[in-house]
């Protein structure tokens, strides 16, 4: 199936200016865009990935890509954009704005959280410490923002913006803001309350990581070990506890709660109305673009079947931090 971008989506909403930061990242144009750009390619992961198969997958893509580019720099424009939507087994991450990492020592926070259930790694991305794991929605655009002729800083505001909208117009969470009210980045609920994080990457242009959004409780206890994304006085919350509180507030009965599954699909046509794309599911039939997005599926495949024999091999994941055995430090 694919999604069209619909011709309302050509003039900017009222309710997206507001969750742009800045003026000069309008929305682009769907007469400049879906017209000219393959669709926008997604796959959304039956099994959680162990974080490093997720990792190995975006960068073998990338690979792809800028192999694609380099036999066919016309030809393969936009082909290859994808994104991968998927929930990880219980994994903890650092990223590249973190300086505090000594070679030889535990990082601080990773001195906090063994022994408790979750591996721990330092990444490439932008950010500092997260969590990821079962109920959270992670999301990995893997886009040519060359191709685009989108700005870094307006590829971060446009994620932003889709999720701060998805969660207040789809699912009426109020007081959302996007960014924090002092520039922090990720999506709010209150100045002390956050449920979705942006980290990214980029190799010549081409955009990785992406995206998390808590959407059950079940990442609450994990990341209430750590100091989420560098900040003292915010704490993780989910789309579940947001939509709960809302209708006791109201005195309604709590709304039917959405699983991390249906998020996900709930989220696939907001992609197309934000970056003004058509979109489809990377399948076998991906028609003319054949080559570059065949070898695309083929790595997304590898990983779904490694993830399911390390699963398999592991056994059932922790939904709560095990603290019988970890040594709390305070740093």
């Amino acid at each position: 199936m694919v999604f069209r971008s619909f011709s309302r989506l050509v003039q900017t909403t009222s309710s997206r200016q507001a969750s742009l930061g800045s003026a000069t990242c309008a929305k682009p144009s769907s007469s400049s865009t879906s017209s000219s750009f393959p669709p926008l390619r997604y796959h959304i992961f039956n099994e959680p990935l162990p974080y490093p198969v997720g990792l190995k997958l975006q960068n073998d893509i990338i690979d792809v890509r800028l192999k694609a580019k380099k036999e066919d720099p016309v030809g393969s424009r936009g082909t290859g954009d994808v994104v991968l939507l998927l929930e990880h087994t219980p994994t903890y991450t650092t990223g590249r704005r973190d300086n505090s990492p000594n070679p030889n020592e535990l990082h601080p926070e990773e001195k906090k959280v063994q022994n408790v259930g979750a591996s721990f790694y330092i990444t490439k991305r932008g950010g500092q410490v997260t969590y990821h794991g079962p109920g959270q929605l992670v999301g990995y655009p893997i886009l040519d923002l060359n191709v685009m002729e989108t700005p870094t800083r307006c590829y971060v505001e446009y994620l932003q913006a889709m999720l701060a909208e998805y969660a207040r117009d789809d699912l009426g969470i109020k007081n959302v803001s996007a960014p924090h009210p002092d520039g922090h980045v990720g999506v709010f609920s209150s100045p002390i309350e956050k449920f979705a994080s942006i980290g990214i990457h980029l190799s010549h242009r081409i955009t990785s990581h992406g995206f998390a959004m808590n959407v059950t409780p079940s990442p609450i206890k994990w990341f209430d070990l750590v100091m989420a994304c560098g900040l003292a006085d915010v704490h993780a919350t989910s789309v579940h506890d947001l939509l709960a509180r809302s209708s006791s507030e109201n005195g309604f009965l709590p709304p039917a709660l959405p699983s991390v599954n249906q998020v996900a699909h709930s989220l696939i046509p907001k992609f197309g109305e934000m970056f003004s794309r058509d979109i489809a599911p990377l399948t076998n039939e991906n028609g003319e673009e054949g080559k570059e997005l065949e070898s695309i599926l083929q790595l997304v495949e590898k990983a779904e079947k490694e993830a399911k024999d390390i699963n398999q091999k592991h056994g059932r994941f922790p939904l709560e931090p095990d603290l019988s055995k970890s040594k709390r430090v305070t740093i």
